[in-house]
Protein backbone atom coordinates (compact mmCIF):
# COMPACT_ATOMS: atom_id res chain seq x y z
CA UNK A 1 0.00 0.00 0.00
CA UNK A 2 1.24 3.41 -1.17
CA UNK A 3 0.59 6.80 0.73
CA UNK A 4 0.84 10.04 -0.37
CA UNK A 5 2.54 12.29 3.07
CA UNK A 6 2.84 15.50 1.42
CA UNK A 7 2.88 17.46 -2.49
CA UNK A 8 4.77 20.49 -2.96
CA UNK A 9 4.78 22.64 -6.29
CA UNK A 10 8.34 24.70 -6.39
CA UNK A 11 8.05 28.06 -8.04
CA UNK A 12 10.42 27.52 -10.82
CA UNK A 13 10.77 23.79 -11.55
CA UNK A 14 13.70 24.67 -13.69
CA UNK A 15 15.81 25.06 -10.50
CA UNK A 16 15.37 21.37 -9.39
CA UNK A 17 18.10 19.57 -10.48
CA UNK A 18 17.57 16.43 -9.14
CA UNK A 19 15.32 14.81 -5.87
CA UNK A 20 17.48 12.60 -3.61
CA UNK A 21 16.03 10.50 -1.10
CA UNK A 22 17.43 8.49 1.69
CA UNK A 23 15.97 6.24 4.40
CA UNK A 24 17.36 6.81 8.06
CA UNK A 25 16.77 4.34 11.16
CA UNK A 26 12.78 5.74 11.37
CA UNK A 27 12.48 8.26 8.58
CA UNK A 28 13.00 8.75 5.05
CA UNK A 29 14.28 12.00 4.08
CA UNK A 30 13.52 13.73 0.66
CA UNK A 31 16.14 16.24 -0.81
CA UNK A 32 15.37 18.50 -3.52
CA UNK A 33 18.75 19.76 -5.30
CA UNK A 34 19.16 22.83 -6.97
CA UNK A 35 20.47 21.88 -11.02
CA UNK A 36 22.24 25.59 -11.31
CA UNK A 37 24.25 25.82 -8.07
CA UNK A 38 26.57 22.92 -7.21
CA UNK A 39 23.46 20.99 -6.87
CA UNK A 40 22.91 22.57 -3.01
CA UNK A 41 19.53 21.12 -1.20
CA UNK A 42 16.47 23.45 -1.52
CA UNK A 43 14.99 21.60 0.83
CA UNK A 44 14.77 18.79 2.82
CA UNK A 45 11.48 16.84 4.39
CA UNK A 46 11.71 13.96 6.88
CA UNK A 47 9.06 11.34 6.99
CA UNK A 48 8.64 9.47 9.91
CA UNK A 49 8.07 5.34 9.04
CA UNK A 50 6.81 2.67 11.00
CA UNK A 51 7.83 -0.90 9.20
CA UNK A 52 4.67 -3.27 9.92
CA UNK A 53 6.04 -7.42 10.12
CA UNK A 54 3.06 -8.97 10.25
CA UNK A 55 2.89 -12.60 11.38
CA UNK A 56 2.04 -15.16 8.97
CA UNK A 57 0.32 -17.24 12.29
CA UNK A 58 -1.18 -17.05 15.90
CA UNK A 59 0.63 -17.29 18.95
CA UNK A 60 -0.36 -20.39 20.93
CA UNK A 61 -3.87 -20.20 19.09
CA UNK A 62 -4.71 -16.50 20.04
CA UNK A 63 -4.11 -13.58 17.02
CA UNK A 64 -0.51 -11.90 17.86
CA UNK A 65 -0.46 -8.58 18.95
CA UNK A 66 2.69 -6.13 18.00
CA UNK A 67 3.49 -3.08 19.77
CA UNK A 68 4.59 0.46 19.17
CA UNK A 69 6.12 2.68 21.53
CA UNK A 70 9.46 4.90 21.78
CA UNK A 71 9.46 4.68 17.59
CA UNK A 72 10.12 0.99 18.03
CA UNK A 73 8.20 -1.81 17.25
CA UNK A 74 8.08 -4.55 19.57
CA UNK A 75 5.83 -8.36 19.81
CA UNK A 76 4.01 -10.18 18.71
CA UNK A 77 2.80 -10.81 22.50
CA UNK A 78 -0.42 -12.61 23.07
CA UNK A 79 -3.44 -10.85 24.91
CA UNK A 80 -2.97 -11.92 27.80
CA UNK A 81 0.83 -10.59 27.90
CA UNK A 82 -0.61 -7.75 26.91
CA UNK A 83 -2.73 -7.44 29.83
CA UNK A 84 -0.26 -8.23 32.01
CA UNK A 85 2.15 -5.73 30.86
CA UNK A 86 -0.28 -3.17 31.23
CA UNK A 87 -0.95 -4.20 34.93
CA UNK A 88 2.97 -4.15 35.80
CA UNK A 89 3.36 -0.47 34.01
CA UNK A 90 5.67 -2.08 31.33
CA UNK A 91 2.99 -0.74 28.35
CA UNK A 92 0.89 2.29 28.69
CA UNK A 93 -2.92 2.64 27.38
CA UNK A 94 -2.24 4.99 24.90
CA UNK A 95 1.20 2.69 23.39
CA UNK A 96 0.41 1.65 19.79
CA UNK A 97 -1.12 -2.21 19.14
CA UNK A 98 -1.93 -3.68 15.92
CA UNK A 99 -2.53 -7.64 14.90
CA UNK A 100 -4.21 -9.04 11.54
CA UNK A 101 -6.96 -7.56 9.88
CA UNK A 102 -6.46 -3.92 10.89
CA UNK A 103 -5.91 -1.41 8.42
CA UNK A 104 -4.03 0.75 11.20
CA UNK A 105 -2.62 0.62 14.33
CA UNK A 106 -4.83 1.78 17.73
CA UNK A 107 -4.26 2.36 21.31
CA UNK A 108 -3.68 -0.80 22.97
CA UNK A 109 -6.64 0.58 25.59
CA UNK A 110 -8.62 0.42 22.73
CA UNK A 111 -7.67 -3.18 21.54
CA UNK A 112 -8.31 -4.33 25.20
CA UNK A 113 -11.91 -2.80 24.85
CA UNK A 114 -12.81 -4.29 21.69
CA UNK A 115 -11.25 -7.99 22.62
CA UNK A 116 -13.07 -7.92 25.87
CA UNK A 117 -16.82 -8.50 24.55
CA UNK A 118 -14.92 -11.21 21.87
CA UNK A 119 -13.21 -13.15 25.23
CA UNK A 120 -16.27 -12.89 26.88
CA UNK A 121 -18.17 -14.23 24.16
CA UNK A 122 -16.21 -16.94 23.56
CA UNK A 123 -16.72 -18.02 27.22
CA UNK A 124 -20.71 -17.49 27.32
CA UNK A 125 -20.02 -19.63 23.80
CA UNK A 126 -18.23 -22.73 25.37
CA UNK A 127 -20.39 -22.32 29.10
CA UNK A 128 -23.88 -22.60 26.60
CA UNK A 129 -22.11 -25.68 24.74
CA UNK A 130 -21.45 -27.71 28.05
CA UNK A 131 -24.93 -26.76 29.27
CA UNK A 132 -26.22 -28.34 26.30
CA UNK A 133 -24.21 -31.17 26.63
CA UNK A 134 -25.06 -31.37 30.52
CA UNK A 135 -29.43 -31.10 29.62
CA UNK A 136 -28.71 -33.89 27.56
CA UNK A 137 -27.57 -35.87 30.08
CA UNK A 138 -30.08 -34.82 32.31
CA UNK A 139 -32.74 -36.04 29.46
CA UNK A 140 -31.18 -38.78 29.25
CA UNK A 141 -31.08 -39.68 33.06
CA UNK A 142 -34.62 -38.42 32.99
CA UNK A 143 -36.24 -40.95 30.23
CA UNK A 144 -34.90 -43.80 31.97
CA UNK A 145 -35.69 -42.99 35.10
CA UNK A 146 -39.56 -42.43 34.14
CA UNK A 147 -39.51 -45.90 33.56
CA UNK A 148 -39.85 -46.31 37.16
CA UNK A 149 -41.69 -43.59 38.22
CA UNK A 150 -45.52 -44.38 37.45
CA UNK A 151 -46.57 -45.17 40.81
CA UNK A 152 -45.28 -42.02 43.13
CA UNK A 153 -42.36 -43.69 43.41
CA UNK A 154 -39.46 -40.91 45.21
CA UNK A 155 -37.38 -39.31 41.81
CA UNK A 156 -34.49 -39.27 44.20
CA UNK A 157 -34.62 -42.34 45.84
CA UNK A 158 -35.08 -44.41 42.51
CA UNK A 159 -31.96 -42.07 40.90
CA UNK A 160 -29.55 -43.32 43.98
CA UNK A 161 -31.00 -47.29 43.70
CA UNK A 162 -30.63 -46.96 39.93
CA UNK A 163 -27.45 -45.81 39.89
CA UNK A 164 -25.77 -48.36 42.45
CA UNK A 165 -28.00 -51.56 41.07
CA UNK A 166 -25.80 -50.90 37.42
CA UNK A 167 -22.68 -51.32 39.00
CA UNK A 168 -24.22 -55.47 40.18
CA UNK A 169 -25.76 -55.77 36.74
CA UNK A 170 -24.49 -59.29 34.97
CA UNK A 171 -24.25 -59.32 31.27
CA UNK A 172 -27.80 -59.37 30.41
CA UNK A 173 -29.58 -58.44 32.99
CA UNK A 174 -31.70 -55.33 33.33
CA UNK A 175 -34.00 -53.38 35.86
CA UNK A 176 -37.45 -53.82 35.10
CA UNK A 177 -39.07 -52.21 37.85
CA UNK A 178 -38.49 -50.49 41.42
CA UNK A 179 -40.67 -49.89 44.56
CA UNK A 180 -40.03 -47.80 47.45
CA UNK A 181 -41.46 -48.01 51.37
CA UNK A 182 -43.75 -45.28 52.12
CA UNK A 183 -44.23 -45.15 55.84
CA UNK A 184 -47.15 -43.08 57.25
CA UNK A 185 -45.78 -40.54 59.80
CA UNK A 186 -41.78 -40.29 58.94
CA UNK A 187 -40.55 -41.84 55.84
CA UNK A 188 -36.74 -41.47 56.71
CA UNK A 189 -34.56 -43.79 54.85
CA UNK A 190 -37.46 -45.93 52.84
CA UNK A 191 -36.42 -49.66 51.89
CA UNK A 192 -36.89 -50.47 48.30
CA UNK A 193 -37.57 -53.14 46.21
CA UNK A 194 -35.79 -53.85 42.87
CA UNK A 195 -36.56 -56.57 40.64
CA UNK A 196 -34.68 -57.44 37.27
CA UNK A 197 -34.88 -59.80 34.42
CA UNK A 198 -32.51 -62.29 36.43
CA UNK A 199 -33.42 -61.55 40.51
CA UNK A 200 -35.64 -60.34 43.48
CA UNK A 201 -33.30 -57.43 45.32
CA UNK A 202 -34.28 -56.05 48.75
CA UNK A 203 -32.59 -52.72 48.96
CA UNK A 204 -32.10 -51.56 52.38
CA UNK A 205 -30.48 -47.55 52.84
CA UNK A 206 -27.49 -47.25 55.19
CA UNK A 207 -25.58 -44.43 56.48
CA UNK A 208 -22.93 -44.57 53.84
CA UNK A 209 -24.77 -46.13 51.22
CA UNK A 210 -27.03 -48.72 50.54
CA UNK A 211 -27.17 -52.83 51.29
CA UNK A 212 -28.74 -55.46 48.39
CA UNK A 213 -30.35 -58.97 48.81
CA UNK A 214 -30.50 -60.68 46.22
CA UNK A 215 -31.98 -63.66 44.85
CA UNK A 216 -32.57 -65.71 42.12
CA UNK A 217 -35.74 -66.13 40.81
CA UNK A 218 -35.50 -70.17 40.74
CA UNK A 219 -34.99 -69.59 44.54
CA UNK A 220 -38.08 -67.54 45.28
CA UNK A 221 -41.47 -68.77 45.55
CA UNK A 222 -44.93 -68.46 47.87
CA UNK A 223 -45.13 -64.62 46.49
CA UNK A 224 -48.08 -62.78 48.47
CA UNK A 225 -49.59 -59.33 48.65
CA UNK A 226 -51.71 -58.48 51.59
CA UNK A 227 -53.40 -54.78 50.98
CA UNK A 228 -54.09 -52.31 54.48
CA UNK A 229 -55.36 -49.08 54.53
CA UNK A 230 -52.87 -46.92 53.01
CA UNK A 231 -50.24 -49.62 51.82
CA UNK A 232 -49.50 -53.05 51.40
CA UNK A 233 -47.22 -55.73 52.18
CA UNK A 234 -45.11 -57.96 50.13
CA UNK A 235 -43.94 -61.13 51.58
CA UNK A 236 -42.34 -64.10 50.10
CA UNK A 237 -40.38 -67.14 50.71
CA UNK A 238 -36.15 -67.78 49.50
CA UNK A 239 -34.82 -71.18 49.61
CA UNK A 240 -34.66 -72.92 52.85
CA UNK A 241 -38.13 -71.34 53.91
CA UNK A 242 -36.76 -68.57 54.99
CA UNK A 243 -39.82 -65.44 54.85
CA UNK A 244 -39.41 -62.38 53.03
CA UNK A 245 -41.69 -59.13 54.28
CA UNK A 246 -41.34 -55.77 52.84
CA UNK A 247 -44.13 -53.21 54.61
CA UNK A 248 -45.63 -49.51 53.41
CA UNK A 249 -45.02 -50.37 50.09
CA UNK A 250 -48.04 -48.12 48.38
CA UNK A 251 -50.50 -50.14 46.70
CA UNK A 252 -50.01 -49.70 43.14
CA UNK A 253 -46.36 -50.76 43.35
CA UNK A 254 -47.49 -53.56 45.59
CA UNK A 255 -49.47 -54.93 42.71
CA UNK A 256 -46.75 -54.12 39.91
CA UNK A 257 -44.39 -56.39 42.32
CA UNK A 258 -46.64 -59.29 42.78
CA UNK A 259 -47.92 -59.32 38.86
CA UNK A 260 -44.24 -59.12 38.13
CA UNK A 261 -43.07 -61.77 40.49
CA UNK A 262 -46.23 -64.27 39.57
CA UNK A 263 -44.89 -64.04 36.11
CA UNK A 264 -41.54 -65.15 37.28
CA UNK A 265 -42.55 -67.43 39.53
CA UNK A 266 -44.80 -69.28 36.72
CA UNK A 267 -41.70 -68.89 34.07
CA UNK A 268 -39.56 -70.85 36.79
CA UNK A 269 -42.24 -73.34 36.98
CA UNK A 270 -42.46 -73.76 33.42
CA UNK A 271 -38.88 -74.32 33.19
CA UNK A 272 -38.71 -77.09 36.10
CA UNK A 273 -41.64 -79.26 34.73
CA UNK A 274 -39.32 -79.02 31.22
CA UNK A 275 -36.42 -79.96 33.20
CA UNK A 276 -38.25 -82.77 34.97
CA UNK A 277 -39.20 -84.10 31.75
CA UNK A 278 -35.89 -84.22 30.14
CA UNK A 279 -34.64 -86.42 33.44
CA UNK A 280 -37.55 -88.64 33.21
CA UNK A 281 -37.21 -88.99 29.15
CA UNK A 282 -34.00 -89.42 29.84
CA UNK A 283 -34.21 -92.22 32.60
CA UNK A 284 -36.84 -94.22 30.35
CA UNK A 285 -34.40 -94.31 27.52
CA UNK A 286 -31.58 -96.09 29.86
CA UNK A 287 -34.16 -98.92 30.43
CA UNK A 288 -34.21 -100.45 27.19
CA UNK A 289 -31.07 -99.08 25.39
CA UNK A 290 -28.64 -101.60 25.68
CA UNK A 291 -24.90 -100.71 26.03
CA UNK A 292 -23.12 -102.20 22.55
CA UNK A 293 -20.56 -105.20 22.77
CA UNK A 294 -19.69 -108.21 21.63
CA UNK A 295 -22.19 -109.91 22.97
CA UNK A 296 -25.67 -109.35 23.56
CA UNK A 297 -26.18 -107.61 27.26
CA UNK A 298 -29.82 -108.05 28.47
CA UNK A 299 -30.27 -105.20 30.31
CA UNK A 300 -33.67 -104.70 30.30
CA UNK A 301 -33.78 -109.08 31.34
CA UNK A 302 -33.79 -108.02 34.43
CA UNK A 303 -37.02 -106.34 34.49
CA UNK A 304 -40.36 -107.45 33.88
CA UNK A 305 -41.24 -106.51 30.76
CA UNK A 306 -44.80 -106.08 32.56
CA UNK A 307 -43.93 -103.57 35.08
CA UNK A 308 -41.69 -101.45 32.49
CA UNK A 309 -44.97 -101.29 29.70
CA UNK A 310 -46.73 -99.79 32.74
CA UNK A 311 -44.11 -96.97 33.62
CA UNK A 312 -44.62 -96.27 30.07
CA UNK A 313 -47.94 -96.19 30.11
CA UNK A 314 -47.85 -94.11 33.59
CA UNK A 315 -46.09 -91.68 31.24
CA UNK A 316 -47.85 -91.70 28.30
CA UNK A 317 -50.69 -90.30 30.78
CA UNK A 318 -48.88 -87.38 32.42
CA UNK A 319 -47.85 -86.64 28.88
CA UNK A 320 -43.86 -86.86 29.48
CA UNK A 321 -44.04 -88.94 25.95
CA UNK A 322 -45.99 -88.98 23.42
CA UNK A 323 -48.48 -91.64 21.35
CA UNK A 324 -45.88 -92.23 19.29
CA UNK A 325 -43.25 -92.66 21.68
CA UNK A 326 -45.19 -95.06 23.73
CA UNK A 327 -45.70 -96.97 20.49
CA UNK A 328 -42.49 -97.26 19.45
CA UNK A 329 -40.97 -98.19 23.35
CA UNK A 330 -44.19 -101.00 23.43
CA UNK A 331 -43.35 -102.59 20.36
CA UNK A 332 -39.64 -103.18 21.09
CA UNK A 333 -40.16 -104.31 24.51
CA UNK A 334 -42.54 -106.64 22.99
CA UNK A 335 -40.67 -108.21 20.71
CA UNK A 336 -38.08 -109.31 23.31
CA UNK A 337 -40.62 -111.14 24.92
Amino acid sequence: MSRTFASWSPPDSALIGALQVSFGADACILTLLNGTIGHRPIMTINFPIRLVFRPNRPVNGNMAILVYRNDQQEGPYELDEIRAALADGILAPDHLGWQEGMSDWVPLSQMLDSAEPQAVAAVKSKAEGISRAIDRKVERLDLALNAFLGEEQDPAIVAKMVAKAKDLLTSGEQIEYIAVQKKPLVNIAPDGILLTNKRFMIVRPKLFGMTFQDYIWRDIGDIHMSEQMLTATVTCTVAGGTPLKIDSIPKKQARKIYAIAQEKEERVREERRMRDMEEKRAAAGGITIAAPSQQPIAVAAADDPMAVLGKLKSMLDAGLIQQQEYEAKKAEILSRM
